[in-house]
């Protein structure tokens, strides 16, 4: 199956310095420009920028980590409700600093979601900051000069308020009413998908590590880690999603359920939901004996 994939700005940058035969910037020069454009741009817009920019800048220290999303999960994780959960519950798995999120190619406009964590302002006004979450969201829009996806950028705080509270924070840019537009419940799906990533954690029934492609038929349970180290060592830092659940057929699949945990059950978890046989006793009751005699 594939998966759409993410070109970091600098990556499109060098193409299109190629393909104009001009110097490349390099990321210095990248870093200042981006500086010297902050007086020529509504505020906004180069924020929007920044944070894009950021994003690339922890992708790639932290090796390029990402989650590939398989279809059966999709729906799945877009109609957990969180609205109970707090943003104090949201962080990145593995310990990680930002991540891509790979949707399957031809399922949805959303083709992937990156997300990084970074300290902001609770409230937009105020002075008091704190953590939070930004996503980036590829919905096949393309910028018509340099041919790179437009992302839809949300930033919210990750607090004691409910994540649909904290969405409502920050307010959007004015470049969300421009360009192509995304269906507002796509975008709170997407929210979700993000968030509920984070609350999966490494849950090993779903969340898989990947190897290199030419070891995946090699793959067993007692030389795992070790094809797992060597496709870090050749710089593949990935994770599927949900890729289990593709070859479990003809009954109810494990899905995701949010549950609460914890003294006074007040942490909430992702937990996966074991398969079962829809209607069993529908299946225990049919006839038998009329193929062949009974002894």
């Amino acid at each position: 199956m594939r998966h759409h994939d993410y070109q970091t700005i600098r990556s499109v940058t060098k193409k299109f310095c190629q393909k104009l035969n001009v110097p490349v910037p390099t990321r210095e020069e990248h870093e200042a420009n981006l500086e010297a454009a902050r007086d020529k741009m509504e505020p906004s817009a180069h924020m929007m920028m920044q944070l894009h920019w950021e994003f690339d800048s922890f992708w790639e220290m932290g090796r390029k980590p990402y989650y590939l999303l398989y279809p059966s999960l999709v729906p799945m994780l877009s109609k957990l409700k969180l609205d109970r959960v707090t943003g104090e519950a949201i962080t990145l798995p593995h310990e990680l600093k930002s991540l891509l999120i790979r949707f399957p190619d031809g399922y949805g406009e959303v083709r992937s979601i990156w997300m990084f964590e970074r300290l902001m302002h609770k409230v937009c006004g105020g002075t008091e900051v704190g953590r939070g979450l930004v996503l980036g969201i590829d919905h096949g829009e393309l910028d018509a000069t340099a041919q790179q996806p437009v992302y839809l950028i949300r930033a919210f705080p990750l607090d004691e308020r409910c994540l649909e509270e904290s969405l409502d924070a920050l307010p959007s840019s004015w470049t969300a009413s421009e360009g192509k537009q995304l269906d507002p419940q796509e975008i709170i799906n997407a929210v979700r998908v993000a968030c509920t990533v984070c609350l999966l954690g490494s849950d090993s029934e779903v969340v898989a590590p990947e190897v290199l492609s030419k070891d995946e038929r090699k793959v067993t349970q007692d030389n795992l880690d070790a094809l797992v180290d060597k496709a870090k060592r050749r710089g593949k830092l990935g994770w599927s999603l949900g890729k289990q659940l593709e070859t479990v057929p003809h009954y109810r699949r494990p899905h995701p359920a949010l549950c609460w945990t914890g003294t006074g059950r007040k942490i909430p978890k992702i937990v996966m939901r074991s398969g079962a046989i829809v209607h069993r006793n529908v299946v225990e009751k049919i006839p038998t004996g009329y193929g062949a005699d009974e002894s």
